[in-house]
């Protein structure tokens, strides 16, 4: 990148932009699917820039920006996104621009990302003539349920994109901070079901019945033997019950019980050997028990594996705007931005947003508070990427 004028002044003006979107969608959360507001701001903000925005699903909104005449020839087309979705959480800070929606919380900084994104679109709506390439704002919906990137791919959001970019707020990293990842970012997913049926009888005459909390328990702890027993200590994986229901009263055997839960691994095949274990104790268990149990899996996020040379011009543009670490550890946490990466090569990084003289929450609680001096970084990391 060539030495291009007033880019610092632009970075700083974009980040009161980012900051003032920020705390408009904050204070108006949606959930996925329902992100309506959120989408008219920001169609209202992209087109006070002069730029054409398109609306590929009800809540998304995607908008390009052509780059400037560099020769003959096809530009490459760089894509970034930001998820925009809240969550259904209620908010117990005390910030100005507070949720005004009850039960609803953008708790996980999707409200951040959007305001970069619109703060990026303003740089570089001002500097298009230093841009070789052109650049595609990819506003996502519903990252937090079914996951709406694969639907943004098959209405053609990634269509001619040649490299995606995605980024996340982390409180456990100061603001001013960005991390970077080479490859495995993020595990897999699998989501499941379990119920589990026996015959219900008085509480004081077991013997009668079967009691299918009591099957819980036993499926419940063998299938956490998996993970210390069947998987290889050095892979990544886990098993959690996140619920269970069953039962009428305490004096009363269950009729049955019904459970959910979650399989992460750092790839697809630790996922599929979770699940290929806990199908063999379900089958198990219900003949030494006499119960009936059903286990059925969902397919969930993918692993996110980032693309060397991609992460390369993150921490290029990054080393100018704040301060880089490359992690190393693979979460057990999951994006869809994942899916983005199975179609194009690409990179995701993670912006710190904590503050230096306090214990930060951590995301998904109603507590999380993201540091805006995060944003300034953002816009100024993304700018530098698109421009170099």
């Amino acid at each position: 990148m060539g030495v291009v004028q007033n880019l610092e002044e632009y970075i700083r003006e974009a980040s009161r932009t980012a900051k003032e979107v920020f705390e408009e969608i904050h204070s108006w959360p949606e959930l996925g699917n329902e992100e309506f507001k959120t989408v008219t701001l920001i169609g209202k903000k992209l087109k006070s820039f002069g730029l054409g925005i398109e609306r590929p699903l009800p809540t998304a909104v995607v908008a390009n920006i052509k780059g400037g005449n560099n020769g003959a020839g096809r530009r490459k087309t760089y894509g970034i996104r930001a998820d925009i979705d809240a969550l259904p959480i209620a908010e117990k800070t005390m910030v100005s621009y507070r949720s005004r929606r009850a039960g609803v919380m953008h708790a996980c900084g999707h409200d951040a990302h959007a305001g970069i994104l619109v703060g990026l679109a303003q740089v570089l709506c001002r500097l298009q003539e230093h841009l070789s390439h052109d650049v595609r704002l990819i506003f996502q919906p519903d990252e937090e349920g079914s996951g709406g990137a694969e639907e943004l791919i098959q209405a053609g959001a990634l269509r001619g994109v040649d490299r995606i970019f995605g980024f996340h707020v982390k409180p456990e990293l100061p603001a001013g901070t960005i991390g970077i990842q080479y490859g495995t970012v993020h595990g897999e997913s699998q989501m499941f079901q379990a119920k589990i049926s026996g015959a219900q009888a008085h509480g004081a005459k077991p013997h009668l019945g079967r009691d299918p909390i009591y099957g819980a328990a036993e499926f419940i702890s063998m299938c956490q033997g998996i993970l210390s027993r069947d998987l290889d200590p050095a892979r990544a994986g886990l098993i959690t019950f996140g619920r269970i229901e069953g039962g009428e009263a305490g004096n009363v055997l269950a009729g049955h019980v019904e459970m959910k839960g979650i399989v992460r691994g750092e790839d697809s095949a630790v996922c599929d050997l979770l699940r290929n274990r806990m199908n063999i104790i379900a089958k198990g268990l219900s003949q030494v028990l006499s119960m009936d149990m059903e286990l059925k899996f969902v397919p969930g996020c993918g692993a996110l594996i980032n693309d060397a040379a991609s992460v390369k011009l993150v921490q290029n543009s990054a080393a100018v705007a704040g301060e880089v670490t490359e992690l190393k550890r693979i979460s057990m946490t999951v994006d869809d931005f994942s899916a983005y990466l199975e179609h194009v090569p690409g990179a995701y990084f993670f912006l710190g947003s904590g503050f230096d003289d306090r214990e930060n929450s951590p995301l998904h609680t109603g507590d999380f508070q993201v540091n805006e001096d995060c944003l300034l970084v953002g816009v100024e990391t993304l700018a530098r990427l698109c421009l170099e």
